[in-house]
């Protein structure tokens, strides 16, 4: 008597499942890395619909799967009962059989079957599996390129919604920002608007350009309702004012041009306030004798700043000819006050790099500003910056010898007032000590 065993179905396989399976069964599995595969599937998880817990069996299932399985000649299997991975998700063990039914019709898994049901991998010496029997990434090797298309396009996808969603939202508002700028002519526009916000069955995307378009064409009309007004405003004549041109009363001949008076001799003289140009005026011949009369009646009551250092730069009752700074040359200043030019870094190779220098020499002997620029007024700039150089030079040297650099420096400004300062005499004493 024949008798036949009957064999119990495992669960109702699909479309999916079917084509997973066919999959597995090929021999020429492409060789691909566990890290490629890995980061594939996390970025094709929301195109595929895959979340929640079942995102997290398939992460638990990638950090189980040794990379060497995905090696030629081995198989990518992973050997867990849905009792353990429920307790690692915390959820029911339906839920887990739902969450691998999920990945095996997406593609990414194939149930490789014992004949109980059981999985379980035996491994040889070398680490090879043996016999391997549960969940099978050879899915995933076949499918990585068309996963990583789909994922590309997913987010694509996503980047064309989330512009389309800031266009909808910034062209709503220009329109409406429209209306109220140019008054009820305009409402219309507004109303179109909320039309297409509120219009069901449109693409986030198709609204967004169907909102574009309505605000080029408020534009537009705002344009030709410009363009209109400016052409009624050329060809009116409202407004106008009528221009009556007034004669000239004064014919251009008998204009007269009034000459001007030339100036006097003592406003062409330009006047200059440092002893330089004292020294120079000393050996020019004092004029003698009347002149002008009416030159010498414009001649102002005031004597310029020039004409004050030329007196007192010049020595009363000697010779015109003699100043004091007869004697004194750049280079002798140069070679006499080394030590102060050592110490405030510059270099006295002019009368004007001396002038230039006379801000931080002033500052170095404690001379107030007002008593530096009643020496200039006294006796001209020159002068001025080679005592204050010398004073300077002499307190550098011996601080002992001059307590008070300053009124040192002012008792020189006395005596070149009175003709008594030998200035080059002090400079020559410098140099040869």
């Amino acid at each position: 008597m024949s008798s036949s065993q009957q064999i119990a179905s495992f669960r109702k396989v699909s479309a999916g499942i079917l084509a997973s399976a066919h999959l597995a069964g090929l021999d020429d599995r492409p060789v691909v890395a566990k890290r490629d595969i890995s980061l594939v599937l996390k970025r094709v998880s929301p195109a595929l619909g895959i979340d929640g817990t079942t995102y997290h069996v398939l992460d638990i299932l990638l950090g189980l799967v040794q990379s060497d399985d995905f090696q030629a000649g081995r198989r990518p299997v992973v050997a867990i009962s849905n009792q353990r991975l429920a307790d690692y998700t915390q959820r029911s063990t339906r839920t887990v059989a739902r969450c691998l039914k999920k990945l095996v019709e997406a593609g990414i898994l194939a149930y490789r079957d014992s004949s109980t049901g059981r999985r379980f991998v035996y491994r040889g010496h070398a680490g090879e599996p043996e016999q391997a029997f549960g969940l099978d990434f050879t899915p995933t090797c076949f499918n990585l390129e068309a996963f990583k298309e789909q994922a590309d396009a997913f987010q694509r996808r996503l980047r064309q919604q989330q512009a389309a969603k800031r266009a909808v939202i910034r062209h709503s508002r220009a329109i409406v920002d429209l209306v109220n700028a140019m008054g009820p002519e305009f409402a219309d526009f507004e109303t179109r608007c909320e039309e297409i916000r509120l219009r069901e069955g449109v693409e986030l995307i198709d609204r967004a350009e169907l909102l574009k378009a309505l605000y080029l064409e408020a534009l537009e009309a705002v344009h030709e309702m410009h363009k209109d007004q400016n052409s009624n405003e050329k060809t009116t004549c409202e407004g106008d004012i009528s221009v009556i041109p007034l004669p000239i009363t004064s014919h251009p001949d008998s204009l007269t041009c009034k000459k001007e008076r030339t100036c006097s001799n003592e406003q062409e003289n330009k006047s200059k306030s440092d002893n330089g140009y004292a020294v120079e005026m000393a050996f020019e011949k004092k004029p003698s004798g009347g002149g002008n009369p009416s030159q010498q009646a414009n001649k102002p009551a005031d004597t310029s700043r020039s004409e004050k250092s030329t007196v007192s730069a010049t020595t009363p009752g000697i010779n015109a000819g003699k100043t004091n700074l007869d004697g004194v040359s750049i280079g002798l200043l140069q070679s006499a006050c080394s030590t102060v030019q050592a110490e405030i870094g510059a270099s006295f190779s002019s009368w004007p790099a001396i002038c230039d220098a006379a801000e931080d020499l002033r500052v170095l002997i404690g001379l107030s500003p007002a008593g530096y620029l009643s020496a200039v007024e006294r006796q001209g700039r020159y002068l001025a910056a080679a005592c204050l150089a010398v004073v300077a030079e002499k307190a550098l040297r011996d601080p002992e010898q001059i307590s008070s650099p300053g009124g040192y420096f002012r008792a020189m400004i006395d005596r070149a007032g009175e003709g008594k300062l030998h200035l080059y005499k002090t400079l020559h004493g410098l140099v040869n000590t």
